[in-house]
């Protein structure tokens, strides 16, 4: 864990995307991801995206995280995750702040890390797919009138 006024660390890309998953997968089956959730007030955690589908290929870890309100420190969150995965390349997506678009690929087809309580994954990732269906139509609208502007 960075302390306060502890030297910014930077890795350097002898790391792949595909060994940084594997050292997040490591930290949550040791417990140490549900520590650094616990301590941020995490409920959620998700890693989405190339990482997951095409890891070999992939450029970044994208991991998603549900965050109460109000909530500060999210840049010593971003750096607990670099450090747990010794890598730069961790792109954090705030689930509570996101559109209806990233939230649902922040959810759906997603890995869960750590959940606060049992099934929240499950009831958050569908109440991520049913807003971005039911909000389709205001997306679509959105698109007609760019084309017409």
């Amino acid at each position: 864990m960075r302390l306060p006024g502890d030297a910014p660390v930077s890795y350097s890309r002898a790391v792949s995307v595909a060994d940084s998953l594997n050292r997040l997968r490591a930290a949550a089956d040791d417990g140490r991801l549900d520590h650094l959730a616990r301590r941020h007030g995490i409920a959620l955690i998700t890693v989405f995206g190339s990482a997951i589908r095409t890891p070999e290929r992939a450029r970044d870890l994208d991991v998603a995280v549900s965050l109460p309100a109000g909530t500060q420190g999210l840049l010593a969150l971003v750096g607990e995750l670099a450090d747990l995965t010794a890598s730069d390349d961790v792109d954090v997506l705030v689930l509570d702040d996101a559109s209806p678009t990233a939230r649902f690929s922040g959810l759906v087809g997603a890995r869960p890390l750590y959940e606060a309580s049992a099934g929240l994954f499950a009831r958050t990732q569908m109440a991520a797919a049913l807003e971005f269906y039911e909000t389709a139509w205001l997306r679509d609208l959105d698109l007609q009138r760019m084309a017409t502007s």
